[in-house]
């Protein structure tokens, strides 16, 4: 349920803020000054890179990639992200888009969460052209029979058609790529 997984990126971002403090508090005991200013300069650019995802327009698309973000964290996935958008010209309704990105971000992770894959990481990156919105989201290579099982259990193709939307699935030896393609709409 997307309001549970929210109440747990709150909590889990509560626990992280009194963590900071804590180390903040530790360094300044320890008169680390410089320490300091360095990690509060990390922290600053971890909540900078967060932020790219509350600044995004559609409530849903940003409530999933919250989640995912936690959820690729529980199971060590890196979760790297190009936000070029903010999706205020997204032509298709919040909602489908999160749906189907959720359902990618799902699978994606269910590939990458056993402990013997050690490539972990997913990419994501939404970018705008002039009439489309596309979303990308790539990891490791997987195999054969696994993609096939994907791209039966994704069925996004379908779903999206009425919002003339489309998804394709590329794989290569090193990479699976995911493409959602959206209408904008007018500026």
């Amino acid at each position: 349920m997307e309001i549970k997984g929210l109440l747990e990126v709150i909590q889990v971002q509560r626990h992280d803020f009194l963590n900071h403090l804590q180390v903040i508090s530790g360094l300044l005991q320890l008169n680390k000054a410089d320490r300091v200013r360095d990690y509060i300069g990390q922290v600053c650019n971890e909540y900078e890179r967060l932020s790219r995802i509350t600044r995004l327009k559609s409530d849903e698309v940003k409530a999933v990639l919250l989640i995912a973000n936690l959820e690729a964290a529980k199971v060590q996935v890196e979760f790297v992200y190009d936000i070029q958008t903010n999706l205020a010209h997204l032509g298709v309704p919040g909602q489908v888009v999160a749906t189907a990105l959720d359902r990618c971000i799902k699978h994606a992770l269910k590939f990458l969460a056993p402990p013997q894959i050690t490539d972990r990481r997913i990419k994501l990156s939404i970018a705008e052209g002039e009439r489309k919105t596309t979303i990308k989201l790539g990891f490791p290579g997987v195999p054969a029979d696994i993609v096939k099982d994907a791209n039966q259990q994704m069925a996004l193709t379908q779903y999206l058609a009425p919002y003339e939307g489309t998804v394709k699935l590329a794989v290569t030896e090193k990479e699976a790529e995911i493409y959602m393609i959206f209408p904008k709409t007018s500026a």
